[in-house]
């Protein structure tokens, strides 16, 4: 009986998670008063599953009224250098040299998959934050974080992947059920206190000590783990030991006009003016500086839009640069094309160590070579958004 019970309530949550909106009354919002002004305090979800992301109207009201806003680490510089997907797909070629691949299924990233939002949840309140010139504060180093994680990788995979416990753990966010969260989070842990000491108690006091340092000054919207939130060592409870009044926000939805929501836009019209030249581009969000170019990562998809430059050897021909630039795979070769201003390019498939397989596109002027890259998982990949990227760049 106590089986059927259990198989009974496992249903019960896995029908509930993938029919269920915010509570009203979840424990994910809270409203953090200072004296002289209130923060507010969000808990999130690491993932990009697109059901999450109808925020209740309150989330937006509360955002909407801060201009600084914390989170937990600057995530789009943590993975500057560090590829978003978990393994690359295995890809085979016809004898045309198109790329194909015998799985149908999204390709998995750290934070969710394809078939989820662009960017998973606490990058998407970065990355709006970043739009709208809102100041963004990082609580805590990436090092911190990483060495936090480091204690229990397996963990962290099995809380936000497509186990049994994230089903539940997704459940339990909708409800803003945050003391249930806790008790799933200790569960995972139950062999591993220390790792639970190093990965949440110790960042929860890190945490509130950076959120209250940056709060005392400004009202701040913060955005972190739903699981630091709850207990005796949770945030809300540090807060109240700071002397600050904390308070429980509905997760209402307004039909006021007054409310406008998250903007849906997300592209970002970079201009470069370089000595005798001028890049011009439509990325999908606001671009990270490297070495020579700039880079743009959605974080949830795992997709990576990049554009590099160099100065230009007259000497060298655009085929030429191809040769050097690009490392097709066998039987794969470029192709030649002309765009409507009258630019040549050679574009084609690259697989060169240590990027994985990648569109590359490459056009040049009499002053400067742009490299144009693009990858991500099998549905970019196997998709024309590669090349409506390239179509918008422009090297003048």
């Amino acid at each position: 009986m106590r089986f059927w019970n259990s198989i009974v309530f496992l249903v019960s949550v896995l029908s509930s998670a993938f029919s269920q909106s915010y509570s009203r009354s979840g424990e994910l919002l809270w409203e953090i008063d200072f004296g002289n002004h209130k923060s507010y305090l969000w808990g999130t979800l690491h993932t990009n599953e697109k059901e999450l992301f109808e925020f209740p109207d309150s989330v937006f009201w509360a955002f909407d009224r801060c201009q600084v806003v914390a989170v937990e680490i600057d995530v789009f510089d943590y993975f500057l250098e560090k590829e978003p997907i978990i393994e690359y797909p295995k890809v085979s070629f016809d004898q045309r040299g198109k790329m194909y691949t015998s799985s149908e299924e999204p390709t998995q990233t750290y934070y969710g998959s394809e078939d989820g939002m662009p960017q998973f949840m606490d990058a998407f309140f970065q990355e709006v934050a970043e739009r709208e010139g809102k100041k963004v504060v990082p609580l805590e180093s990436p090092d911190l974080q990483t060495k936090a994680l480091d204690a229990a990788p397996l963990v962290e995979k099995e809380l936000y992947g497509g186990s049994t416990e994230h089903v539940l753990l997704k459940s339990y966010y909708l409800q803003g059920r945050i003391s249930a969260i806790d008790q799933l989070v200790r569960a995972k842990f139950y062999q591993q206190k220390q790792a639970y000491t190093e990965l949440v108690e110790k960042r929860n006091q890190h945490l509130t000590d950076q959120l209250y340092k940056e709060g005392k000054s400004n009202p701040v919207f913060c955005s972190v783990g739903a699981a630091h939130l709850y207990g005796d060592k949770g945030m809300l409870n540090l807060l109240r030991a700071k002397g600050c009044k904390v308070r429980k926000m509905e997760l209402t939805t307004s039909q006021s006009n007054e409310v406008k929501g998250f903007p849906k836009s997300r592209k970002h019209e970079f201009v470069l003016s370089m000595e005798q030249s001028l890049i011009k581009a439509t990325f999908p969000g606001l671009p990270r500086n490297i070495l020579s170019g700039v880079v743009f990562k959605e974080l949830g998809q795992g997709n990576t839009y990049k554009i590099q430059w160099q100065p230009r050897d007259t000497a060298v021909t655009l085929l030429e640069y191809a040769e050097i630039l690009m490392a097709p795979p066998p039987n794969s070769p470029y192709s030649i094309g002309v765009l409507d201003d009258g630019t040549e390019y050679v574009q084609g498939l690259s697989d060169a160590y240590p990027e994985p397989l990648t569109w590359k596109r490459i056009i040049l002027n009499e002053h400067h070579v742009a490299i144009l890259t693009c990858h991500g998982g099998n549905k970019l990949m196997n998709s024309n958004r590669p090349t409506r990227f390239f179509n918008n760049v422009v090297l003048e």
